[in-house]
């Protein structure tokens, strides 16, 4: 397993691995408003925008140069996305890439110790078992349901 930075130039797969975990794990929980806002909010063009202006910066996790997960550190310290496909669940992949982001934060921000997520219901029993603590009760907002969720290093 390699883990590396995803540019633009391989943005495009990053992005079809997000969308094709969300419609089959998030969906059956989200409404329509929910579903059109993360479609939107995961275009390329909003992505890439928000790379270039160093706002957001994406990891992918590759098994023989096939791409199996994908996350996104946004500003630094939250964890904006966390995809891992289906047939490698249960395998590290997602506990990995968080400690990236873990490490990132340390290496480039080491006043921060902390690192924090707006968590799916899907994913909120995950981020638990890696020690992220919920800030507060299940919140709504465009149709996205999240449980905002904080790990102190």
């Amino acid at each position: 397993m390699q883990i590396c930075k995803i540019g633009p130039d391989k943005l495009h797969e990053a992005l079809e691995l997000v969308w094709e975990v969300f419609e089959k794990y998030e969906v059956p929980d989200y409404e329509e408003m929910g579903i059109q806002t993360f479609r939107h909010f995961i275009s390329y063009h909003n992505m890439v925008e928000k790379i270039n202006q160093g706002e957001m910066r994406f990891w992918g996790s590759y098994l023989n140069n096939y791409l199996v997960g994908v996350m996104a550190l946004r500003e630094g310290q939250h964890i904006s996305l966390l995809f891992v496909r289906d047939k490698f669940h249960h395998l590290g992949i997602a506990g990995n890439l968080v400690r990236i982001a873990v490490n990132q934060i340390e290496l480039e921000q080491p006043e921060i110790r902390a690192v924090t997520v707006n968590s799916s219901p899907y994913a909120v029993g995950f981020y638990e078992k890696m020690g992220f603590r919920a800030l507060g009760p299940e919140k709504k907002a465009d149709g996205i349901r999240f449980t905002s969720m904080r790990l102190e290093f």
